[in-house]
């Protein structure tokens, strides 16, 4: 097969269009009987003699002429199509053999376009005429006779291409690609060619890792398919075990860093293929992704190994580090090692383990954490003290132990001062913006999953949960601008209206009133704490008592008594700056009937579905099944039942005549609080008006007379 390609452009790009424009012919004369008109020139001697002969006197009726007629039936031109036809088999018997494609595969194969080729080439007319003729010397072997012939009848001055017919043909039987002859010995040996040596090299390392990976029972799977090569595997210690990819010679998937030519976008950037390049790949790699843009991923670690050697050196030559430096720089990596297999000292990481930027005692803008080790790993004839072997895991245990921790973007905001935020001169974003808006929105913005070096400066109104360029929880399930501690009712409001009017707030689904539920329960909290209340938080317990719920608080939890508490402090500072949305303490007692309901009614044995999971067992869940009793499977008829067996209707001993059934608070408590809160927790701002509605329903004076978190209490037993 290498032979054909040797080949092949030098006969159809060079010999045959040569022969084509002086292609051999013969012209042999010939006499011939016509009638007129005549083609050939006319013979009168023997014309007028034969016509005598038959007819005396009277004018001929065929005329005797001389013809020279072109004949390409050369020996020169059989060996042109035979050579064609030959050159054809050969690789239709390559093609269609056992070993190589077939089918679909063999439209795509290189050897189709040689013989599609030779096909165009024997369709030339002249060629196509003695294309039979050929054929027959080809399967009576008469190829050696026929070359003979055509050397024979060269003349000097005559189409040369045909000559060179002869030497290709001949090139052809005895060239040999795979010879070993005594010139080529001194450039076979290792060092002589620096890129074939490192490959080897490359190739040497990627199968000992294999050898060791599999001989503990660590090896995943295996590719050695050409540009494919890659091992996946797991390796660390219990606990930390974590699966591993390693690429050979191959791009790094998705690299964080983006180049590009400005402004004229025509210049080709670098490209970057490491020798290998190791990726976490279970767990799955964190990383940051919004509408399609990915922004950050988790990185891995670059392998460079280099076989060539100018001199044995303690320390590796400048070349390769400075490349190495030059590709982390690419593709926004952090980590490489550089495995040499000529240094001086034993297997395993040089004495001088890395190369790493100093301190940062200058104005530098070089990401500060990118480190390059060099690691001598010196290949053995016989690995018997597994010295080879030893190093390697020792390089995987490094990378084991920058990779296989998950860095988990969190957003670590930190509100700027007052006096840092009154003076906002000058001040620009990461991408060089100026910054403008409300100073009082300023954050300063770390982001440890990058760097202990990477800080940003943001505006909470411009850029969190928006700008995926600066914020790294941006798209994240429970994502939400970080909220700046209020110290003042009006600052508490404020954030309140901060969070309620999120733009994602716009579905009614539970997660989201539960996400939302929590952050307003930590603001609330915080606020308790700076303005002391949260000292005294037993005053707002004792009100709890005044607002009918004497004789069951006790029987709450400390979370539950906490949140309720909340909930009436929240309502004095709201009502002492007249707000017009008091969604956040409706939120305050909405959670706590709903984890009432969770404890009770959900603790229902023989659930299935979906009405089995802990997040669908929320305030609504309960109207929704008793008016589509036809949608639950059976699970609402499971929790009438159960609630038979522990619901008391008689709630007061002392007052036999009221008495609430577990479908009228249902009915005419849960669904109306479910209500309620779903406006609270989403951008519809909660009246005065209707806090009051929920609040009674919750605690007393409701149609029910008393309120569903006393029902909850005093009728189950």
């Amino acid at each position: 097969m290498g032979l054909l390609f040797l080949l092949r452009d030098e006969l159809f790009d060079h010999i045959l269009p040569r022969i084509v424009r002086r292609l051999s012919f013969a012209a042999p004369r010939a006499t011939v009987i016509e009638d007129a008109p005549p083609r050939g020139r006319v013979d009168w001697e023997r014309t007028l003699q034969a016509s005598w002969a038959e007819r005396p006197g009277e004018p001929p009726l065929q005329l005797h002429t001389r013809q020279r007629r072109r004949n390409f039936a050369t020996a020169e031109n059989l060996l042109v199509v035979a050579t064609l036809l030959e050159y054809r088999a050969d690789v239709q018997r390559l093609l269609w053999g056992e070993y190589s494609a077939v089918g679909a595969e063999a439209l795509r194969h290189p050897l189709g376009e040689i013989a599609e080729r030779c096909e165009r080439e024997l369709a030339f007319p002249q060629f196509a005429g003695i294309r039979s003729a050929a054929q027959q010397v080809l399967e009576q072997d008469g190829m050696p006779a026929l070359e003979a012939q055509v050397r024979e009848q060269l003349l000097p001055g005559s189409n040369s291409a045909y000559e060179e017919l002869l030497l290709w043909r001949e090139r052809r039987r005895e060239t040999r690609l795979l010879q070993r002859i005594q010139s080529n010995q001194a450039d076979a040996v290792l060092g002589a060619d620096p890129v074939r040596d490192n490959y080897l090299y490359q190739i040497w390392l990627f199968y000992e890792l294999a050898d060791l990976l599999r001989s503990r029972n660590l090896l995943d799977t295996l590719d050695t398919r050409q540009g494919r090569m890659a091992l996946c595997f797991r390796w660390g210690a219990d606990g930390t075990t974590c699966g591993y990819e390693l690429r050979h010679d191959q791009r790094v998937p998705v690299p964080v860093a983006r180049w590009a030519s400005l402004p004229l976008k025509k210049f080709a950037v670098p490209g970057v293929r490491p020798d290998f390049y190791l990726r976490r790949i279970q767990p799955a790699a964190e990383q940051i992704e919004h509408k399609g843009e990915l922004y950050w991923r988790e990185p891995g670690v670059l392998w460079d190994a280099k076989y060539y050697r100018e001199r044995e050196q303690s320390q590796a030559p400048s070349t390769p580090v400075k490349r190495m430096i030059a590709d982390m720089a690419l593709l926004g990596e952090q980590h490489g090692a550089l495995l040499f297999a000529f240094l001086e000292g034993e297997q395993g990481a040089v004495a001088n383990p890395r190369y790493q930027l100093a301190p940062a005692d200058r104005n530098q803008t070089v990401v500060p954490d990118q480190t390059i080790a060099p690691w001598q790993l010196r290949p053995t004839a016989n690995d018997a003290t597994g010295d080879v072997q030893a190093t390697l895991s020792a390089l995987l245990d490094d990378a084991h132990a920058r990779l296989h921790a998950v860095r988990v973007p969190a957003c670590h905001g930190i509100f700027l001062d007052t006096l840092s935020a009154a003076d906002q001169t000058g001040l620009r974003d990461r991408s060089g913006a100026p910054i403008t808006g409300d100073t009082a929105d300023l954050l300063v913005c770390p982001k440890p999953h990058i760097g202990p070096w990477r800080v940003d400066l943001v505006s909470r109104t411009r850029h969190c949960c928006q700008d995926g360029q600066v914020c790294q929880i941006i798209g994240r399930a429970g994502s939400h601008p970080p909220v700046r501690p209020p110290r003042t009712a009006e600052e508490l409001f404020k954030e309140l209206q901060q969070l309620f009017n999120r733009s994602d707030n716009g579905e009614l689904n539970d997660e989201a009133v539960h996400a939302i539920a929590s952050q307003v329960e930590s603001i609330t909290r915080r606020f308790a704490e700076i303005a002391g209340a949260y000292r005294h938080i037993e005053v707002y317990t004792r009100r709890l008592r005044d607002l009918g719920l004497e004789q069951t608080l006790d029987h709450f939890g400390a979370a539950e008594r906490e949140s309720l508490a909340l909930a009436v402090f929240l309502l004095e500072q709201l009502d002492s700056i007249s707000a017009t949305d008091y969604s956040a303490p409706a939120i305050h007692i909405s959670s706590v009937v709903e984890l009432e309901v969770q404890r009770r009614i959900f603790a229902c044995p023989g659930l299935t579905g979906d009405f089995a999971k802990p997040r669908k067992q929320t305030l609504g869940t309960l109207p929704f099944m008793r008016n589509n009793p036809q949608f639950t499977e059976g699970n609402w008829d499971t929790i009438t039942h159960f609630v038979a067996q522990h619901w008391n209707e008689q709630i007061d001993p002392n007052d036999p005549e009221q008495r609430v059934t577990f479908d009228q608070l249902v009915t005419k408590a849960l669904n109306r609080i479910a209500q309620l809160r779903n406006m609270a927790a989403h951008t519809h701002p909660l009246s005065r008006t209707e806090y009051g509605e929920l609040q009674r329903l919750a605690f007393r004076g409701n149609p029910l007379r008393d309120g569903a978190l006393n029902i909850l209490q005093l009728a189950w037993k």
